[in-house]
């Protein structure tokens, strides 16, 4: 544990310290941080990609950044974006230099009072999901995105937001036109329901195809024909 309370596990092969919200996360580690991230980019559909240093990965719902840590190992650019203000510390011993926001993304500007579930990384928008109530300020994709990337090929936008996540594409018009490959995990997380059919009905119309599928978490990737 560090000073300021963050519990971390350190990567063998590299010496690198990983950091984690919450100590519970830990478990997450057991066999180490390569086979962690490994099952990470699995799940996300991304294991066989193969990055260099000028792929941009945009990651939607980072936590603490492990989605980064695949990104590291080619230098790629890396935004990280994550509201739970716990997580984004941890997110920030992870990548101090980084480009990171620790705000929400939704479909428009403004504030909006948001439900912290940190041990478990479901801190979300959705009232009753926990006690632990904060406001947290919301910016559109587009917003985050052209003021980090303000022109360029997008590599990877990654998605993960407890089931936000046709919000989020609604305010990503402008991000989406430049995207080559999208991975959403949109699982049973809005209520008890899936946003899959929003959030692939969106990504079709917007000129994205199916490529693959990882069941187990309803998360879906997708790569446009248009760029």
């Amino acid at each position: 544990m560090d000073a300021g309370g963050y519990y971390f596990v350190t990567d063998p092969v590299s010496g690198r310290h990983v950091f984690v919200s919450h100590q519970r996360r830990l478990g997450y580690y057991t066999k180490g941080v390569q086979a962690r991230v490994e099952n990470l980019v699995r799940e996300y559909c991304l294991s066989d990609l193969v990055l260099s240093e000028n792929d941009v990965i945009v990651d939607v719902g980072a936590h603490s950044g492990e989605i980064g840590l695949w990104a590291e190992k080619s230098k790629s650019r890396y935004l990280a974006i994550e509201p739970d203000p716990v997580a984004f510390g941890a997110l920030t011993r992870n990548f101090p230099d980084g480009q990171l926001v620790n705000h929400a993304v939704g479909d428009k500007p403004g504030t909006l009072p948001f439900f912290l579930n940190t041990s478990t990384g479901d801190s979300s928008f959705q009232e009753g999901s926990s006690k632990k109530e904060i406001n947290v300020k919301v910016q559109t994709l587009d917003e985050i995105v052209n003021t980090a990337f303000p022109d360029g090929k997008i590599s990877v936008l990654k998605i993960e937001a407890e089931g936000f996540e046709p919000e989020v594409l609604k305010g990503a018009s402008q991000t989406l036109a430049r995207t080559k490959i999208v991975t959403v995990d949109a699982g049973e997380e809005r209520n008890g329901q899936s946003t899959a059919p929003q959030c692939l009905n969106h990504l079709f119309s917007s000129g994205f195809q199916l490529e693959a599928v990882f069941l187990r978490r309803g998360i879906f990737r997708l790569r446009s024909t248009m760029t």
